[in-house]
């Protein structure tokens, strides 16, 4: 009977070790490719059902009058002018960097460019001494071959050294002529960012006032205090629909790796700024406050208070501009009035992530943040668990 040599049962180990590999590859492949189809198909439903929430609030709101989808629609144009101004606002940042490392390698190039001039100018000047004063013939005149073969040699690579430093001399000046045209490019280009910037600021500016006087034209309808008492009643109402709907969204989630309730106590403030208005304190005769509200100057980042996934991010009448974040097992926290928007429906948020910027959209009357924690729907006391 023939026994296998030692080398072929290594390449049939191989070949068996590879099959398997490739095996498992497939199946890993196949596996990613079926977790990303569901992450992609649950996306798309989370999407679908809020903007259905969205339509079913719109559609009940038989009190919603143009004066309030005006103010919606320069809130949302302001969030956005807001957001191209920062984006802008960055890339001119960018452009004088890079402006500025032009000009810092320029400043090196020309002192480059002097140091070899410098060379040129005193080897010509010596070839020249040599030549006026006879020196050349001196130097290989009466002498004996060996000496004339080594002094010429020694000539040609001085010479040979000095074309070197002349070629390096014409490349740093042509080095040079880029840099100046790349400045002038970008000096360019930073001068039309500058008047978009420009153009921005108008624009930001021409829809704050007419955000100024929707919201004047807003509070003349509001002529009693019975009158108001029903708006903020209906603002609270809307809320609450919108916020049980997406209670019942969120509870479809999976638990989350950090719960919420282990953190109790330890919760960053979602902005910077003072409480103006604590839970359970008096709104008017009726009513109480159940979040926070928060003062902070236009544009203060707004950041999310704990891990989670941001499932409603859009303009609500009442609260303006509201990111709401589901951290599982039924928390979700809520922030309202902001100025702009940074994160979508859909996406996953760590703590201290930046999801908006604060401000007074909705007819807040001060800049600032409205904030609130909600557990199977019941506003909590964020006293209790936000790190003072």
């Amino acid at each position: 009977m023939m026994v296998a040599r030692p080398c072929t049962f290594r390449l049939l180990f191989n070949a068996l070790l590879l099959t398997i590999t490739l095996t498992l590859n497939d199946a890993a492949r196949a596996q990613f490719n079926d977790d990303a189809a569901r992450t992609a198909a649950e996306l798309n439903s989370l999407t679908t059902e809020i903007a259905a929430i969205q339509a079913r609030l719109e559609a009940s709101e038989q009190e919603r009058d143009s004066l309030q989808g005006a103010l919606r629609e320069i809130d949302i144009q302001i969030s956005e002018s807001d957001l191209q101004l920062d984006l802008l606002t960055n890339e001119r940042a960018a452009l004088q960097r890079q402006l500025d490392d032009l000009d810092a390698k320029g400043l090196g190039i020309q002192t480059e460019q002097k140091k070899r001039a410098e060379m040129i100018d005193a080897s010509i000047q010596q070839l020249w001494l040599l030549h006026q004063g006879g020196g050349l013939r001196i130097w290989l005149g009466d002498q004996n071959p060996q000496l004339i073969t080594r002094n010429l040699a020694f000539l040609q690579a001085t010479i040979a050294d000095q074309q070197i430093v002349i070629k390096e001399y014409e490349e740093g000046l042509a080095e040079l002529t880029r840099n100046r045209d790349s400045i002038a490019a970008t000096q360019e280009t930073l001068q039309a960012q500058a008047e978009k910037q420009a153009q921005l600021r108008q624009r930001l500016a021409d829809q704050r006032e007419n955000q100024r006087q929707i919201l004047s034209q807003i509070d003349a309808q509001v002529k009693t205090e019975e009158e108001r008492l029903a708006a903020l009643s209906a603002d609270r109402d809307r809320l609450n629909t919108l916020l049980s709907e997406l209670s019942e969204l969120a509870a479809r989630a999976p638990a989350p790796p950090q719960p919420f309730e282990t953190s109790k106590g330890a919760l960053q403030m979602p902005v910077a700024g003072e409480i103006t208005n604590r839970f359970g304190s008096r709104r008017n005769t009726d009513m109480l406050w159940r979040g926070w509200l928060i003062n902070a100057s236009v544009g203060s980042p707004v950041r999310a208070i704990h891990p989670g996934q941001v499932i409603f991010s859009d303009w609500l009448r009442g609260q303006g501009l509201l990111v709401v974040i589901d951290h599982g097992e039924g928390w979700l926290s809520l922030y309202a009035r902001n100025h702009s928007l940074l994160r979508r429906v859909g996406e996953r948020v760590s703590a201290s992530d930046v999801i908006a910027r604060a401000g007074n959209s909705g007819g807040g009357e001060q800049p600032g943040l409205y904030f609130e924690i909600r557990q199977q729907g019941q506003p909590v006391d964020p006293a209790d668990w936000i790190r003072r």
